[in-house]
């Protein structure tokens, strides 16, 4: 099978051994565990995973909470005692739902959905355009003036460099945030933003208008530098 990498998330830690034996005797040996949903939070945003095995019923953080709060979401498999949260899990575009307690050979059908799920994954990754859909709810938090912000990915129109700084303007105003524009970018889903300069990032569907190497966001324009241009026509034209 393709080398995979799992995150096995689930407050039971039996549960969780279940599933890191069944990868292991399948020869996958790149696991990690989380027993809550805010451990598993900060795992995602720190690592990239291919595949994740979550339950739903967790304290602090819920499963459904926890996929809603991910900008681009990882190829899911729920694991459940509870067929209740069945059509929310599909809803929410996940490979597959195992209810607990569930058997080695349906264990093997989930992975064989997983293994081409990543294969797909993989071959698009080129294009840098995730082939997952990305919520409608998911958020970010910005820390600015001492204070976390939420803010909707979905209400970013752009993000400018400054120095130290980073200015994050949204449909509901700006913020001044002390981090990179890399690392800020690298958290959003490359199929709706792009960088079209060394400081700046973009949502592609905010742009207005594109004309004289610039793009206008909002009434502000925004240059295109010459190695991103006949990418950003690319994208656009699709």
């Amino acid at each position: 099978m393709t080398a995979i990498k799992c995150l096995i998330v689930d407050d039971e830690p039996l549960a969780i051994d279940l599933v890191e034996n069944f990868l292991t005797r399948m020869g996958i040996s790149d696991i990690s565990r989380c027993e809550n949903g805010v451990d598993a939070f900060r795992c995602l945003h720190q690592e990239k995973y291919d595949l994740v095995f979550l339950d739903i019923e967790m304290p602090m953080l819920s499963g459904v909470e926890l996929l809603k709060s991910l900008p681009v979401r990882p190829i899911v498999v729920i694991t459940t005692a509870y067929r209740d949260y069945a059509v929310e899990g599909f809803e929410l575009e996940v490979l597959d739902y195992l209810v607990k307690p569930f058997s080695f050979a349906r264990f093997i059908q989930t992975m064989d959905k997983a293994g081409r799920a990543v294969t797909i994954q993989r071959s698009g990754a080129a294009s840098s355009v995730p082939l997952l859909p990305v919520a409608e709810d998911a958020y970010l938090f910005l820390k600015a003036d001492r204070q976390l912000i939420k803010v909707f990915i979905r209400e970013i129109r752009y993000i400018e460099s400054m120095k130290d700084y980073i200015r994050v303007n949204t449909t509901r105003g700006e913020w001044l945030c002390h981090q990179s524009l890399t690392d800020i970018t690298e958290k959003l889903p490359a199929a709706q933003f792009f960088r079209l300069h060394r400081s700046y990032t973009v949502a592609l569907d905010k742009i207005d208008l594109y004309r004289d190497n610039c793009v206008h966001i909002n009434g502000k324009p925004i240059p295109v530098s010459r190695e991103n241009r006949q990418e950003l026509r690319q994208r656009l034209g699709r």
